[in-house]
């Protein structure tokens, strides 16, 4: 959890429970916990909204590919060679 071993959790959770007390530590705890949920579903969420918008933004550049790559093949090339002058 957060990266840090138990024996460090441990050492915060007894700072934390000198400095509020024994008696507000129940609800210091589900204040976090409920802080913490709540960060956690918006960062799903976010994920899954840039997850979808990415897949989207593919679709949208895969679409735009295959009908330029379309229109290329349908049109002979048009551009002649411009004449070279030999000045």
């Amino acid at each position: 959890m957060f990266g840090i071993s138990s024996a460090e959790f441990a050492v915060i959770l007894m700072i934390a429970l000198l400095v509020v007390g024994p008696k507000q530590m129940p609800g210091v705890l589900r204040t976090f916990g409920r802080a913490y949920r709540k960060l956690n579903h918006f960062v799903k969420n976010a994920s899954q909204v840039i997850d979808d918008t990415l897949y989207d933004a593919d679709r949208i550049a895969e679409k735009a590919e295959k009908y330029l790559l379309d229109d290329q093949q349908k049109q002979p090339s048009q551009q002649k060679e411009k004449p070279v002058d030999d000045k």
